[in-house]
């Protein structure tokens, strides 16, 4: 039984452009820049059934940038080309494409410009610098700068024009009494704080044409002590200014709040921020968007049903899948790639990286890889797959749609591989959405999935198959030995029983137990087991860096492992390396100054390194010349953590390119 998903498509009036359906695709950045790359990625949403698109955010003057990220731009005739290119490649699917005007404020970083950071008032940034206080001047000519961009924007033929009112940004940052301290007209009521916004709605008014919608991305609730908030003055702002625009994208957090604004699924269930905007969508007679992930079909129709928003806003889920809204309407939900709430979208962009993604892998690879599009082979191969996780269903499943016939054998019980544990850690139960939207296309495509013991392949098993090619995707394993990049030794002691891989740890439902984690990855796995643990055992984290989960500051993950794991009574013991373990103690070594320190224990675990699982395909390589000439072995091929063990989203990244391939 299919739903079409009616309200989802009905068209929107936002002014006086009509939008195809009530699916958009909110300004997110992708560290693209301007040119072929982001043209194709904005447009290959919009082939995807996106109804609007709005380009991200676009540096309006020279005194604010973001440098190394490579953002859009309006601030120079130069820009308008390429984003008039990327507006007639949006248009070709019948989508419409708005562009989101930005100035960063206190918040941008101005690496490349070293201009002092202009804001409101003089308040901290949060790094080392603290940024000026702008002057009537300033105000006056920036206020002008958005007025520019925007006719810049009219000559590109975007259909319309959002104004970056939010996320703490230079807007924001005058609306706000979280950043504004000022004493003049700018600054200390409402009346007064809005005045900037007021005065660039009308700048921006004034220079585009009548056929173009107007809007802002406003921050409603900022989600700090001090800030705006969804019953107090950030509604007060939306009801003041009202219908002077003709929509409004509505969101929460700031940059001291980024993980409740761009929310991990660690930390925040899908659909999380519609509680904030759904009294705003009540109180405005202009149309309303919002997001917080939303990523089921079913969840957004009931969303505008309700009339908690008039638009469903899908940031990270247009990336997970740029075809969601076609796919919906054509009934096809379980093929709809849903997003894991993972961020490393965001933690890559952020700091201009360009932006990929774990569950779509032809993220920034659009001009050569369709996400719904494969090149058929000529002559269908039989291809044995040896290794069901992220990396082996990935490739398995790309092979299928381009014609083989593929075999897939796992010696575990469920495909999935490290998914399976990575997605039992607390939080993390959206990861597994990787395995099974894999699992379900490979029935789709008739693969021949084998699982269990007897699925378990030796050389022996390998070599008599019958396939043409064979595919190693055997994964990686937790290393026993404690090895750091800051040593390459083992810890001494470290094979004794009582050291335990992060796996072992969990299975070993311990309790009342003394533990010490000693950690390098700094990632999910060594906070998870550290949250599976901390509740009921003496929990002493040791790790070599400076802080523990470094990685996960850019995944917005920090500040709840880190809340979690402080309310436990977790002790953390950074710049130190364990130098050995003993029978009822280990002893920890300061990195800097040699000086040790003795943790009495029960129990160590380590989350060091990972190990390639790579002795199959090994074997197979040292006999390749013979297989090749004696069996119909025609080509031989590892992927994933067999290879090298990274992240997952590297490990699918890797399969799908070598099915690409094959």
């Amino acid at each position: 039984m299919t739903n079409s998903y009616d309200t989802l498509f009905e068209p929107l009036e936002l002014g006086p452009v009509e939008i195809p359906n009530r699916v958009y695709q909110p300004p997110h950045g992708n560290a693209y820049g301007l040119g072929d790359q982001q043209t194709a990625f904005r447009a290959e949403k919009a082939k995807g059934g996106f109804g609007l698109i709005i380009q991200e955010y676009s540096q309006i003057h020279e005194s604010t940038d973001v440098t190394p990220v490579d953002p859009g731009f309006l601030h120079t005739d130069e820009t308008i080309e390429p984003q008039r290119e990327m507006v007639e490649a949006v248009h070709d699917h019948g989508s419409k494409l708005f562009v989101e005007l930005w100035h960063g404020g206190l918040t941008a970083s101005n690496y490349g410009s070293r201009q002092p950071p202009l804001s409101s008032s003089q308040t901290p940034s949060g790094n080392y610098y603290t940024p000026k206080e702008m002057e009537h001047d300033d105000i006056e000519e920036i206020v002008e700068a958005f007025g520019t961009a925007a006719d810049r924007a009219r000559q590109a033929g975007y259909d319309g024009v959002e104004l970056h009112a939010a996320h703490g940004y230079l807007i924001s940052q005058f609306l706000s009494p979280f950043y504004n301290d000022r004493d003049d007209e700018y600054g200390g009521s409402l009346e007064n704080r809005m005045r900037f916004f007021e005065e660039v709605i009308d700048s921006v008014d004034d220079a585009i044409s009548d056929d173009m919608a107007f809007g802002a991305r406003f921050t409603i609730d900022e989600r700090v002590e001090g800030g705006l908030t969804a019953d107090g003055e950030g509604l007060e702002i939306v009801e003041r200014i009202g219908d002077d625009l003709d929509f409004w994208d509505l969101d929460i957090g700031v940059k001291q709040s980024i993980d409740d604004m761009i929310g991990p699924s660690r930390r925040h269930s899908k659909n999380y921020q519609i509680e904030f905007i759904e009294e705003a969508t009540e109180a405005l007679d202009v149309p309303v968007g919002g997001t917080g992930r939303i990523t089921d079909p079913r969840d957004a129709e009931r969303l505008l049903e309700s009339g908690a928003l008039d638009m469903v806003g899908m940031a990270r889920q247009s990336i997970a899948d740029p075809h969601w809204p076609k796919k919906a309407r054509e009934g096809r939900v379980d093929q709809i790639r849903e997003c894991i709430g993972c961020n490393i979208c965001v933690s890559q962009s952020r700091q201009g990286i360009p932006l990929i993604c774990t569950q779509n892998p032809t993220v920034g690879e659009e001009q050569r890889w369709g996400p719904e599009e494969y090149e058929q082979v000529d002559e269908p191969k039989g291809i044995l797959v040896v290794g069901g996780g992220p990396a082996g269903t990935e490739f398995a499943r790309v092979a299928a749609e381009r014609g083989h016939i593929v075999h897939l054998n796992e010696k575990e019980r469920e495909l999935g591989g490290r998914i399976n544990f990575e997605g039992s850690l607390p939080g993390l139960s959206e990861w597994k959405r990787v395995r099974d939207w894999r699992e379900t296309e490979l029935d789709r495509l008739d693969v021949a999935v084998h699982t269990g013991s007897r699925a378990e392949m030796e050389y022996d098993d390998v070599r008599t198959y019958g396939a043409e090619i064979v595919v190693i995707a055997t994964g990686g394993h937790w290393s026993e030995k404690g090895v750091t990049s800051g040593t390459h030794q083992p810890v001494l002691g470290w094979d004794q029983d009582h050291v335990l891989t992060p796996a072992q740890a969990v299975d070993a439902d311990l309790s009342d137990e003394r533990v010490v984690i000693f950690d390098e990855e700094g990632y999910n796995v060594s906070a998870g087991v550290a949250q599976t643990l901390a509740d009921d055992n003496d929990l002493t984290f040791v790790t070599p860096r400076t802080s523990a989960f470094q990685e996960t500051l850019h995944t917005f993950e920090r500040k709840t492992i880190y809340s979690d794991l402080y309310s436990a009574g977790v002790d953390f013991v950074p710049d130190h390396t364990l130098t050995q373990v003993d029978e009822e103690s280990v002893t920890a070594t300061n990195v800097y100054s040699d000086e040790t320190t003795v943790f009495d224990v029960d129990h160590v675990v380590f989350t060091t390194m990972r190990k390639s699982n790579d002795d199959l395909y090994r074997e197979l390589k040292r006999n390749e010349e013979t297989l090749t000439s004696e069996t119909e072995i025609e080509e031989i091929h590892a992927i994933g953590d067999c290879v090298s063990p990274r992240r997952i989203a590297d490990a699918v990244y890797h399969g799908h390119e070598l099915g690409r391939n094959t």
